[in-house]
């Protein structure tokens, strides 16, 4: 995977101020592969900077957690941020048919992400802009959305049901582990996982662990966060 050498990508991505005209800072500029492999390679890069010790205690849940666990801090942050931008995209198209194309143009990055990437924390932060309320009520656009592209809009269902949050995510779960990392394993490709699905079966492991263990709290600490020490450390460095 080959970096964007376009500084003014990365500008869009970091906007310092948002301007309402049809300028350079228009993701629809952009093929949605570049924005792909930019948003994977962002994020990988956030990943690989988490520490271990970020992980101990859970001091990424602490009011401290800035100083404690500023990788994932950062991360979590840049996912927030990036959801604004790309609603801010959306919003400030003046029309309803100009709005659906920009919906349009992030649902083929999601294409990208999945497809060529293996990136499920990218298209989650796409698929919450989509669920934005801001973006959700337009329904409009997504009428159009969905007369233009009624395949994206089919796939689209397809994956807001899969990430629902109906039974504690639990069909999101079994989707991931059966089916997605199963996949990416049996082929050998690498996969960029969502931080919350990994922090929170980080937990999960953690007090199961706990439960089932006999050795001393030194032992669990450090059995326990060895999984997910070891995914940062390896999968996604195959990326190029």
């Amino acid at each position: 995977m080959i970096s964007i050498k376009s500084k003014q990508l990365r500008r869009s991505l970091y906007p310092i101020k948002i301007d309402i005209k049809f300028d350079v800072h228009d993701i629809r500029k952009y093929p949605a592969i570049d924005i792909a492999d930019e948003l994977t390679l962002i994020n990988q890069n956030f990943l690989l900077n988490i520490k271990p010790e970020e992980l101990f205690n859970f001091a990424f849940l602490s009011t401290e957690k800035k100083i404690l666990a500023p990788n994932i801090t950062s991360m979590l942050e840049f996912y927030d941020k990036t959801v604004a931008l790309f609603a801010t995209q959306i919003l400030r198209q003046k029309t309803d048919k100009l709005r659906a194309s920009v919906i349009i143009h992030l649902f083929s990055v999601v294409q990208q992400l999945y497809i060529k990437n293996h990136d499920i924390h990218s298209i989650r932060i796409i698929l919450a802009t989509f669920d934005h309320p801001s973006i959700f009520r337009l329904r409009e656009t997504w009428r159009k959305f969905r007369i233009q592209k009624p395949k994206f809009y089919t796939a689209l269902k397809y994956l807001w049901n899969v990430f629902s949050q109906e039974n504690n995510w639990d069909d999101y779960h079994s989707w991931l582990e059966q089916k997605f990392i199963k996949d990416c394993l049996n082929k050998n490709q690498p996969m960029l996982l969502f931080i919350g699905y990994l922090l929170s079966k980080m937990i999960i492991d953690h007090y199961r662990y706990y439960e089932i263990s006999n050795h001393n709290k030194n032992e669990k600490s450090s059995r326990v966060h060895m999984t997910f020490i070891e995914y940062i450390k390896s999968s996604p460095k195959h990326y190029k």
